[in-house]
């Protein structure tokens, strides 16, 4: 019965993983999120503005009022290796515990002249592994932002993210930074930025659910 009872834990474990990356909901991150931000964002359909020309061609001239549909806000990207913290022995069947990141959001918004905020989410779940047990568990997970031109880090915070499991299914978390400032200089910001986020001490993990990573830029030879 023992052997039994541990195989069935292994399924579940398994089974989980891969619900786990699977996740790709993310409109309830954001209360007041526009179902259209992404696709705007991501250059479709920009909004009609007025004022002197950018210097950039390509590029709107800032004026206000600014929506947050006119600001391309950059990428979320999973720091390597911090998808996923485990914790137990290095095989699947002496695994206590894993915490997965299953998906992840931002939103820019507009902050007053020349001024605006990023708002960063991160959602996911942990899993019992087969020599775990019910309980709450916690996680450090790790959120930076990083300006691209001098690689120094604007942001970077440390969450203890909790979750709670009865032993079966798997426990929730979610976390939402507070609006981070950053100067408005040009509506891509996206090309300044670079969003990270991932456990601390992380060990890989299933691939999870997150924005398509920035093209590269193409250059005529």
């Amino acid at each position: 019965m023992i052997i039994r009872a541990t195989l069935l834990r292994i399924a579940l474990f398994s089974t989980a993983l891969g619900a786990l990356a699977g996740c790709s909901s993310v409109g309830s991150f954001f209360a007041n999120r526009d179902p259209n931000a992404n696709q705007v964002n991501l250059g479709a359909n920009p909004r009609p503005t007025a004022g002197q020309p950018a210097k950039n061609p390509s590029e709107k001239p800032i004026v206000l009022p600014v929506a947050s549909q006119d600001i391309n806000c950059p990428d979320v990207e999973i720091a390597d290796g911090g998808a996923a913290l485990r914790v137990g022995g290095p095989d699947n069947a002496s695994v206590r515990y894993q915490f997965n990141i299953g998906d992840t959001a931002r939103e820019c918004d507009p902050a007053g002249p020349r001024q605006a905020t990023i708002k960063i989410g991160v959602s996911g779940a942990v899993v019992i592994g087969p020599a775990g047990s019910a309980g709450t568990f916690s996680a450090p997970l790790k959120i930076t932002v990083t300006r691209d031109s001098d690689k120094q880090q604007i942001f970077s915070q440390t969450y203890s993210v909790a979750a709670t499991t009865d032993g079966v299914t798997s426990g929730a978390f979610r976390v939402i930074t507070d609006p981070i400032p950053v100067p408005l200089t040009t509506f891509q910001l996206a090309d300044l930025y670079s969003i990270s986020v991932g456990f601390e001490g992380g060990t890989g993990g299933p691939s999870p659910t997150h924005h398509k990573q920035k093209k590269q830029k193409q250059t005529s030879g």
